[in-house]
């Protein structure tokens, strides 16, 4: 969970940041399809953990545990977190 925050984070920067930089300056080629690279990489990291991350809890859920695993930890603010999650 706490790598899919940091690729969250790491890929909402990545745009917020470099699409602007590219537009206005002028940057290299190489430099624009590296960019790509990295976004397009970045979000597929996600894709992949997120799948996993669901296959993991429809698993649970079918062997009929339907409450969160106690020690795992919600990268979300408190006033977010369900309450069991401590």
């Amino acid at each position: 969970m706490w790598l899919d925050a940091f690729l969250s984070a790491a890929l909402a920067l990545l745009g917020a940041v470099a699409s602007p930089i590219v537009a206005l300056v002028g940057v290299p080629d190489g430099v624009v399809f590296g960019l790509g690279v990295a976004a397009i990489g970045c979000a597929l990291l996600l894709a992949a953990f997120g799948a996993i991350t669901a296959g993991l809890f429809i698993m649970r859920l079918h062997a009929g545990q339907y409450e969160m695993p106690a020690g795992l930890r919600l990268p979300l603010p408190a006033g977010m977190r369900p309450p069991n999650t401590g």
